[in-house]
């Protein structure tokens, strides 16, 4: 298992800030956290998750159709 430990001043900026991790397979583990520098949250992933994401094609554009115009 992979953690990771996200920190921001607000909770504004952690919600941005962890939702950069969602697309690459992290999970949210507990709730979010408040100390004296702001708010923190984990993120959890396993090993295969990782290697799932890099395997994946990146997204790929439809085709441009082409049209036939009739004069």
């Amino acid at each position: 298992m992979e953690y990771s430990l996200v920190v921001a001043p607000s909770l504004e900026t952690l919600a941005a800030e962890v939702a950069v991790f969602f697309p690459k397979g992290w999970k949210l583990k507990g709730g979010i956290l408040e100390h004296n520098q702001g708010f923190a949250q984990q993120l959890v992933r396993k090993p295969s998750d990782s290697i799932r994401y890099r395997k994946q094609a990146p997204m790929m554009k439809p085709p441009k159709q082409r049209t036939k115009w009739i004069e």
